[in-house]
């Protein structure tokens, strides 16, 4: 804001100051009666009356006041209006140049004030003004130090928030929640920039005018024209309503933008900077949550791929078809498990067997009855698999359920005999699918395998014994749905798994 902008709104203020309405008042009782006061400025080329009310002057009203005219009149002394009325003139002075910048008029009095009295009311005229003044440097350093403080508490917000998730799927959204949280705006785009392509993906978009879903497909690039300039700049872009944040690593990875503050008021330099500061810590998170995909996706190709190898080393009816790991996650998810437990839930599935490498084939395709020593080497193999895959830092959390996914609800599995709540729940989930899966599969040591139907009943009936009833009732409820059952067919008709495919 300009300097005259400035003087300007400290008038403004003056004729609004409740001190100045005091000494008004006090005046009026020296002079015993009700006088009209009023500013007039060079730059404004108005009159400002002050507190007009109940009693004004005809002639002021009906601007017939030669006192009202575009000049700026000196009144050092009591003069007299064409009408009778006396008025003054009391210089405002807003610096220390000597020179006033308006005068406070001051008429339709009868009686003449004493020359202490006028002088009196110009020093207060002149404290009341320093007031203001000070009043105004606290409010600018307010204001400046405001979005400072508000941009070190978001940066505390950003901390928790890159602690509380790895996944950029929800990273993203809470980034956007906070910048509207912080900055009280209704609309928040968050997009990402494809490091190949170099293209601008819309990741994030929050509308809370709307309230309704965003469909991100419809999002064309004509309408991230601000994102395309910040990205292709690597500024900052400031509109009256919208403000748009590069996310800078060492190149732009993608960009924030907020638009339509809440009370309508345009945003402003300080609105730039804790976005700014909320766009350098969310890099930051989100470098963080693309690694963490990054290191997930070659993990579990990794994992996908010793799966793929224990498919062809074992015979095929020993090892478990896509459709077993697909069952066991989709009855995680219906008993709610974590996001990590999930994950262990997936890698423990796809190497459930993996120590039965260590099993002769013989033994494993034997039509006949095992005998005690090729019954106790099978029961070994849960072991044998946590051997094998327990110094792979990333299986860690499988271990467990790869342990006991032969236990029974009832303490009487192996390898240890767990019982109920003792058993890990992956495990027990596993445990059910295992066990139905090999009821509908067909088997060297079974005539016929079971139909899917024969097969739930099955599990019905071992509901507390071999298995727990909480998972036994999330597995009935999910197996009436079609897409589960398309599952199933898919486990019994034995598809392996597709290194390519992503579960």
């Amino acid at each position: 804001m300009d300097e005259k902008k400035e003087k300007n709104k400290l008038i403004n203020r003056l004729l609004n100051e409740e001190y100045l309405n005091k000494e008004k008042q006090l005046f009026d009782k020296l002079l015993g009666e009700e006088t009209i006061w009023w500013i007039k400025t060079k730059e404004l080329n108005k009159i400002l009356p002050f507190k007009l009310k109940t009693f004004s002057c005809p002639f002021f009203e009906k601007k017939d006041c030669r006192f009202k005219g575009k000049r700026i009149i000196n009144l050092d002394r009591i003069k007299k209006c064409p009408y009778g009325f006396k008025i003054i003139g009391i210089p405002v002075y807003l610096n220390n140049d000597g020179k006033p910048f308006s005068y406070l008029y001051i008429c339709h009095f009868s009686k003449e004030p004493s020359p202490l009295a006028i002088e009196c009311l110009s020093l207060s005229l002149k404290l009341i003004i320093d007031k203001l003044k000070k009043e105004e440097e606290l409010k600018e350093i307010y204001e400046t130090v405001k979005p400072r403080a508000i941009a070190l508490s978001t940066v505390h917000t950003v901390h928790r928030i890159i602690a509380s998730t790895l996944n950029l799927e929800e990273l993203l959204p809470r980034i956007a929640r906070l910048c509207l949280q912080v900055l009280r705006a209704q609309k928040c785009i968050v997009t990402l920039v494809d490091p190949i392509k170099k293209t601008i993906i819309p990741k994030v978009h929050i509308d809370l005018e709307n309230k309704k879903e965003v469909n991100l497909e419809r999002i064309t690039s004509q309408k991230l024209k601000y994102e395309r300039w910040v990205v292709n700049n690597s500024k900052v872009l400031l509109k009256k309503n919208c403000i748009c944040v590069p996310l800078i690593e060492q190149d732009v990875i993608g960009t924030v933008r907020v638009e339509n503050k809440e009370n309508r008021t345009p945003f402003n330099n300080a609105d730039k900077e804790i976005l700014t500061v909320l766009g350098e810590q969310s890099v930051v998170a989100i470098k963080n949550a693309q690694l963490y995909e990054e290191r997930g996706r070659i993990l579990w190709g990794s994992i996908k791929s010793l799966a793929a190898l224990l498919d062809i080393r074992l015979p095929a009816t020993y090892t478990h078809p896509i459709g077993f790991v697909e069952m066991v996650l989709e009855l995680g998810k219906e008993l709610k498990l974590s996001e990590e437990e999930m994950e262990a839930l997936k890698y423990a599935a796809l190497l459930l067997d993996a120590g039965k490498i260590s099993i002769p084939d013989e033994i494993l395709m034997k039509p006949s009855k095992l005998t005690g020593k090729e019954y106790r080497l099978i029961k070994e193999h849960p072991i044998k698999s946590a051997e094998i895959l327990g110094t792979i830092e990333a299986m860690k959390p499988a271990i467990p359920l790869i342990m006991h996914h032969h236990e029974r609800y009832d303490g009487k599995g192996y390898p240890m005999g767990l019982k109920k709540e003792e058993i890990p729940l992956g495990a027990r989930i596993i445990s059910l699918v295992d066990a139905f899966e090999a009821m509908i599969c067909k088997r060297p040591y079974r005539g016929r395998s079971l139909s899917i139907e024969e097969a739930i009943e099955e599990i019905k009936k071992s509901s507390g014994t071999q298995f727990d009833p909480l998972v036994v009732k999330a597995f009935l409820k999910i197996i009436k749905e079609k897409r589960i059952r398309d599952i199933v067919c898919r486990m019994k008709n034995r598809e392996f798994l597709d290194v390519e495919k992503n579960l």
